[in-house]
Protein backbone atom coordinates (compact mmCIF):
# COMPACT_ATOMS: atom_id res chain seq x y z
CA UNK A 1 0.00 0.00 0.00
CA UNK A 2 1.48 3.22 -0.91
CA UNK A 3 1.64 6.34 1.72
CA UNK A 4 -0.46 8.99 -0.48
CA UNK A 5 0.16 12.87 0.14
CA UNK A 6 -1.02 16.04 -1.63
CA UNK A 7 1.57 19.04 -1.90
CA UNK A 8 -1.56 21.56 -1.76
CA UNK A 9 -1.98 25.88 -1.49
CA UNK A 10 -4.77 27.81 -2.60
CA UNK A 11 -2.17 30.24 -3.17
CA UNK A 12 -0.51 30.23 -6.57
CA UNK A 13 3.18 30.63 -7.49
CA UNK A 14 4.76 29.19 -3.77
CA UNK A 15 6.24 26.20 -5.45
CA UNK A 16 3.23 23.59 -5.56
CA UNK A 17 4.54 21.67 -8.66
CA UNK A 18 8.79 22.77 -8.09
CA UNK A 19 8.43 20.65 -4.63
CA UNK A 20 6.30 17.76 -5.88
CA UNK A 21 8.67 17.31 -8.86
CA UNK A 22 11.69 17.66 -7.05
CA UNK A 23 10.50 15.19 -3.61
CA UNK A 24 9.13 12.65 -6.27
CA UNK A 25 12.41 12.66 -8.14
CA UNK A 26 14.74 12.92 -4.96
CA UNK A 27 12.49 10.00 -3.44
CA UNK A 28 13.15 7.80 -6.63
CA UNK A 29 16.73 8.89 -7.10
CA UNK A 30 17.80 8.64 -3.87
CA UNK A 31 15.49 5.96 -1.68
CA UNK A 32 15.83 3.36 -4.22
CA UNK A 33 14.01 1.16 -5.25
CA UNK A 34 11.27 3.35 -3.88
CA UNK A 35 8.86 3.46 -6.24
CA UNK A 36 6.96 6.53 -6.50
CA UNK A 37 3.69 7.65 -8.93
CA UNK A 38 3.07 11.74 -9.26
CA UNK A 39 -0.54 12.82 -9.90
CA UNK A 40 -1.12 15.80 -11.93
CA UNK A 41 -4.56 17.21 -10.48
CA UNK A 42 -3.77 21.09 -11.84
CA UNK A 43 -5.31 21.56 -15.31
CA UNK A 44 -2.13 24.17 -15.87
CA UNK A 45 -0.28 20.65 -16.83
CA UNK A 46 2.61 22.10 -16.02
CA UNK A 47 4.38 18.99 -13.99
CA UNK A 48 3.22 16.71 -16.77
CA UNK A 49 4.94 18.99 -19.65
CA UNK A 50 7.99 18.74 -17.09
CA UNK A 51 7.91 15.05 -16.77
CA UNK A 52 7.14 14.43 -20.08
CA UNK A 53 8.28 16.90 -22.44
CA UNK A 54 5.18 19.26 -24.60
CA UNK A 55 5.35 16.24 -27.68
CA UNK A 56 4.95 13.28 -25.51
CA UNK A 57 2.44 15.68 -23.13
CA UNK A 58 0.28 16.61 -26.33
CA UNK A 59 0.26 12.93 -27.29
CA UNK A 60 -1.34 11.52 -24.17
CA UNK A 61 -3.74 14.31 -24.43
CA UNK A 62 -4.77 13.29 -27.91
CA UNK A 63 -4.96 9.49 -26.70
CA UNK A 64 -7.04 10.38 -23.75
CA UNK A 65 -4.57 9.78 -21.56
CA UNK A 66 -4.80 11.69 -18.56
CA UNK A 67 -6.22 12.11 -14.92
CA UNK A 68 -9.35 13.62 -16.50
CA UNK A 69 -10.39 9.93 -17.27
CA UNK A 70 -11.16 9.75 -13.46
CA UNK A 71 -13.79 12.49 -12.88
CA UNK A 72 -15.76 11.75 -16.80
CA UNK A 73 -17.68 8.79 -15.66
CA UNK A 74 -19.48 10.97 -13.18
CA UNK A 75 -20.66 14.14 -15.97
CA UNK A 76 -21.57 11.58 -18.58
CA UNK A 77 -18.53 11.59 -20.76
CA UNK A 78 -17.55 7.95 -20.27
CA UNK A 79 -18.79 4.84 -19.74
CA UNK A 80 -16.27 3.20 -17.29
CA UNK A 81 -13.33 3.98 -15.45
CA UNK A 82 -9.72 3.74 -16.71
CA UNK A 83 -7.59 1.81 -15.85
CA UNK A 84 -3.63 2.15 -15.28
CA UNK A 85 -3.32 2.88 -19.65
CA UNK A 86 -3.20 6.60 -18.02
CA UNK A 87 0.04 6.18 -16.49
CA UNK A 88 3.51 7.30 -18.40
CA UNK A 89 6.59 6.72 -17.56
CA UNK A 90 8.56 10.51 -17.92
CA UNK A 91 11.06 11.59 -20.28
CA UNK A 92 13.67 12.04 -17.47
CA UNK A 93 16.89 9.62 -16.75
CA UNK A 94 16.16 6.26 -16.19
CA UNK A 95 19.23 5.08 -14.77
CA UNK A 96 18.18 7.41 -11.61
CA UNK A 97 14.20 7.82 -12.27
CA UNK A 98 13.01 4.73 -13.91
CA UNK A 99 10.97 3.84 -11.14
CA UNK A 100 9.33 7.71 -11.37
CA UNK A 101 5.53 7.56 -13.23
CA UNK A 102 3.15 9.88 -13.95
CA UNK A 103 -0.58 10.15 -14.35
CA UNK A 104 -0.75 13.85 -16.68
CA UNK A 105 -3.12 16.46 -16.62
CA UNK A 106 -4.79 18.32 -19.58
CA UNK A 107 -5.92 22.17 -19.70
CA UNK A 108 -9.62 20.65 -20.13
CA UNK A 109 -9.58 19.86 -16.33
CA UNK A 110 -10.52 23.07 -15.73
CA UNK A 111 -13.89 22.08 -17.75
CA UNK A 112 -14.26 19.47 -16.04
CA UNK A 113 -14.34 21.13 -12.31
CA UNK A 114 -16.99 22.86 -13.56
CA UNK A 115 -19.15 19.99 -14.93
CA UNK A 116 -18.76 17.90 -11.15
CA UNK A 117 -19.95 21.28 -9.60
CA UNK A 118 -23.15 21.41 -12.07
CA UNK A 119 -23.40 17.15 -12.09
CA UNK A 120 -25.42 15.46 -9.52
CA UNK A 121 -27.24 11.60 -9.48
CA UNK A 122 -29.64 10.58 -7.75
CA UNK A 123 -29.75 10.71 -3.82
CA UNK A 124 -28.30 14.18 -3.32
CA UNK A 125 -25.72 12.82 -0.06
CA UNK A 126 -24.65 9.63 -2.18
CA UNK A 127 -23.61 12.37 -5.21
CA UNK A 128 -22.03 14.45 -3.60
CA UNK A 129 -20.19 11.43 -2.06
CA UNK A 130 -19.30 9.66 -5.30
CA UNK A 131 -17.93 12.99 -7.16
CA UNK A 132 -15.22 13.43 -4.16
CA UNK A 133 -14.20 10.38 -4.29
CA UNK A 134 -13.43 9.20 -7.82
CA UNK A 135 -10.02 9.01 -7.09
CA UNK A 136 -10.14 7.15 -4.40
CA UNK A 137 -12.44 4.35 -6.52
CA UNK A 138 -10.13 4.71 -9.60
CA UNK A 139 -7.09 3.67 -7.12
CA UNK A 140 -8.92 0.56 -6.31
CA UNK A 141 -10.55 -0.02 -9.11
CA UNK A 142 -7.06 -0.25 -11.58
CA UNK A 143 -4.89 -1.44 -8.46
CA UNK A 144 -2.61 1.20 -9.12
CA UNK A 145 -1.68 1.86 -5.50
CA UNK A 146 -0.53 -1.61 -4.42
CA UNK A 147 2.22 -0.61 -7.07
CA UNK A 148 3.71 2.25 -5.29
CA UNK A 149 5.27 3.01 -2.02
CA UNK A 150 4.55 6.54 -2.67
CA UNK A 151 1.92 8.55 -4.29
CA UNK A 152 2.48 12.68 -4.70
CA UNK A 153 -0.63 14.67 -6.05
CA UNK A 154 0.05 18.02 -7.11
CA UNK A 155 -3.01 19.82 -6.44
CA UNK A 156 -3.99 23.22 -8.78
CA UNK A 157 -4.64 26.61 -6.11
CA UNK A 158 -7.81 26.03 -4.87
CA UNK A 159 -9.79 23.67 -2.73
CA UNK A 160 -12.68 22.91 -5.58
CA UNK A 161 -14.02 19.05 -5.96
CA UNK A 162 -10.54 17.74 -7.84
CA UNK A 163 -8.61 19.03 -5.05
CA UNK A 164 -11.11 17.23 -2.48
CA UNK A 165 -10.62 14.10 -4.56
CA UNK A 166 -6.69 14.58 -3.83
CA UNK A 167 -7.58 15.21 -0.36
CA UNK A 168 -9.28 12.34 0.08
CA UNK A 169 -7.22 9.57 -1.17
CA UNK A 170 -4.14 11.05 0.73
CA UNK A 171 -2.90 10.06 4.12
CA UNK A 172 -1.36 13.39 4.52
CA UNK A 173 -0.52 17.00 2.56
CA UNK A 174 2.21 19.49 2.77
CA UNK A 175 1.69 23.50 2.30
CA UNK A 176 4.33 25.02 0.46
CA UNK A 177 4.68 28.64 1.65
CA UNK A 178 6.79 31.53 1.07
CA UNK A 179 7.39 33.65 4.33
CA UNK A 180 5.30 36.62 3.53
CA UNK A 181 1.98 38.20 5.39
CA UNK A 182 -0.55 36.68 3.18
CA UNK A 183 0.45 32.99 4.18
CA UNK A 184 0.91 34.12 8.31
CA UNK A 185 -3.26 33.98 7.33
CA UNK A 186 -3.75 31.37 4.27
CA UNK A 187 -1.71 28.22 5.68
CA UNK A 188 -3.86 28.05 8.83
CA UNK A 189 -6.96 28.75 7.23
CA UNK A 190 -6.18 25.90 4.90
CA UNK A 191 -5.96 23.38 7.50
CA UNK A 192 -8.72 24.22 9.27
CA UNK A 193 -10.14 24.12 5.51
CA UNK A 194 -8.53 20.44 5.20
CA UNK A 195 -9.48 19.30 9.17
CA UNK A 196 -13.46 20.52 8.79
CA UNK A 197 -14.45 21.60 5.24
CA UNK A 198 -13.10 18.44 3.65
CA UNK A 199 -12.49 16.46 6.23
CA UNK A 200 -15.88 16.46 8.50
CA UNK A 201 -17.98 16.99 5.59
CA UNK A 202 -16.64 13.81 3.50
CA UNK A 203 -16.48 11.59 6.84
CA UNK A 204 -20.38 12.97 7.09
CA UNK A 205 -21.16 12.05 3.85
CA UNK A 206 -19.36 8.47 4.21
CA UNK A 207 -22.31 6.92 6.63
CA UNK A 208 -24.22 7.17 2.87
CA UNK A 209 -21.92 6.47 0.38
CA UNK A 210 -20.45 3.59 -1.08
CA UNK A 211 -17.57 2.23 0.70
CA UNK A 212 -14.19 3.53 -0.60
CA UNK A 213 -10.64 1.52 0.79
CA UNK A 214 -8.71 4.04 -0.13
CA UNK A 215 -10.63 6.96 1.70
CA UNK A 216 -8.87 8.27 4.60
CA UNK A 217 -11.07 10.31 7.08
CA UNK A 218 -8.54 12.00 8.58
CA UNK A 219 -6.16 13.41 6.35
CA UNK A 220 -2.76 14.91 8.58
CA UNK A 221 -0.18 17.49 8.18
CA UNK A 222 2.39 16.01 6.87
CA UNK A 223 4.79 19.61 7.32
CA UNK A 224 4.96 22.89 5.87
CA UNK A 225 7.63 22.98 3.81
CA UNK A 226 9.18 27.18 3.22
CA UNK A 227 10.23 27.62 -0.48
CA UNK A 228 11.40 30.78 -2.16
CA UNK A 229 12.70 32.45 0.66
CA UNK A 230 14.85 35.71 -0.08
CA UNK A 231 18.26 35.52 0.93
CA UNK A 232 20.51 38.58 1.78
CA UNK A 233 24.16 37.93 2.94
CA UNK A 234 24.79 40.83 5.39
CA UNK A 235 21.85 40.24 7.49
CA UNK A 236 21.69 38.49 10.68
CA UNK A 237 19.86 35.63 9.68
CA UNK A 238 20.48 35.64 6.05
CA UNK A 239 17.07 36.40 4.63
CA UNK A 240 15.97 39.66 3.81
CA UNK A 241 13.98 41.97 6.67
CA UNK A 242 10.50 41.07 4.97
CA UNK A 243 11.14 37.41 5.20
CA UNK A 244 12.67 37.36 8.33
CA UNK A 245 9.77 38.65 10.11
CA UNK A 246 7.35 36.65 8.29
CA UNK A 247 9.32 33.19 9.11
CA UNK A 248 9.76 34.28 12.63
CA UNK A 249 5.40 34.12 12.65
CA UNK A 250 5.69 31.31 10.47
CA UNK A 251 7.79 29.50 12.97
CA UNK A 252 6.35 30.62 16.18
CA UNK A 253 2.95 29.10 14.62
CA UNK A 254 3.74 25.56 12.90
CA UNK A 255 6.50 24.79 16.03
CA UNK A 256 7.59 21.15 14.80
CA UNK A 257 5.50 20.93 11.51
CA UNK A 258 7.93 23.75 9.77
CA UNK A 259 10.12 21.93 7.42
CA UNK A 260 13.95 22.12 7.10
CA UNK A 261 15.89 23.01 4.89
CA UNK A 262 14.27 25.88 3.95
CA UNK A 263 14.53 26.65 0.04
CA UNK A 264 16.38 29.68 -1.09
CA UNK A 265 14.92 32.10 -3.87
CA UNK A 266 16.93 31.54 -6.81
CA UNK A 267 17.51 31.32 -10.88
CA UNK A 268 18.62 27.99 -10.63
CA UNK A 269 15.77 25.70 -9.72
CA UNK A 270 13.31 27.42 -12.24
CA UNK A 271 16.26 26.55 -15.04
CA UNK A 272 16.36 22.90 -14.31
CA UNK A 273 12.66 22.91 -14.87
CA UNK A 274 12.55 24.58 -18.01
CA UNK A 275 15.10 21.88 -19.07
CA UNK A 276 12.69 19.36 -17.81
CA UNK A 277 15.10 18.19 -15.24
CA UNK A 278 15.27 17.82 -11.54
CA UNK A 279 17.42 20.29 -9.47
CA UNK A 280 19.76 16.36 -8.89
CA UNK A 281 20.55 16.81 -12.59
CA UNK A 282 22.51 19.97 -12.26
CA UNK A 283 24.66 20.53 -9.56
CA UNK A 284 27.45 21.06 -12.10
CA UNK A 285 25.28 24.37 -13.08
CA UNK A 286 26.70 27.60 -11.27
CA UNK A 287 22.84 28.91 -10.81
CA UNK A 288 22.16 25.49 -8.93
CA UNK A 289 25.55 23.73 -7.68
CA UNK A 290 27.34 26.97 -6.39
CA UNK A 291 23.99 27.72 -4.45
CA UNK A 292 23.81 24.32 -3.27
CA UNK A 293 20.14 24.01 -4.71
CA UNK A 294 20.65 20.28 -5.03
CA UNK A 295 21.77 19.67 -1.83
CA UNK A 296 18.80 21.77 0.07
CA UNK A 297 16.09 19.95 -2.16
CA UNK A 298 17.86 16.17 -1.47
CA UNK A 299 17.68 16.90 2.69
CA UNK A 300 14.27 18.52 2.14
CA UNK A 301 13.19 15.08 0.51
CA UNK A 302 14.92 13.26 3.26
CA UNK A 303 12.95 14.87 5.79
CA UNK A 304 9.87 14.88 4.46
CA UNK A 305 10.13 11.34 3.58
CA UNK A 306 10.36 10.69 7.48
CA UNK A 307 7.13 12.27 7.82
CA UNK A 308 5.06 10.97 4.97
CA UNK A 309 6.76 7.42 6.25
CA UNK A 310 4.94 8.12 9.57
CA UNK A 311 1.87 8.95 8.16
Amino acid sequence: MAKRVSIINFKGGVGKTTLAFQLAAGLVRYHAPAKVLVVDMDHQSSLSIVCLGPQAWNARVSADRTVNEVFKPFIGQSQTMPGKEIISNTQLNSHYYGNLKIVPASLQLDDIEIELTASHHGNAIQSEWNKRTLMCRWLEESGVDGEFDYIIFDCPPATKIVSQNAIAASHGYIIPVIPEAVMERGAPHLYSMVKVGIDTRLKALAAMGTPRAMHVPDTKLAGVAITRIQTHGPAASGYTDDHTQHLASLQRYWKTSLVKPYIEAGTGVSQALAEGVPVYDRANNQNVGNRGFHTMYKNLTDALKLRIDAL
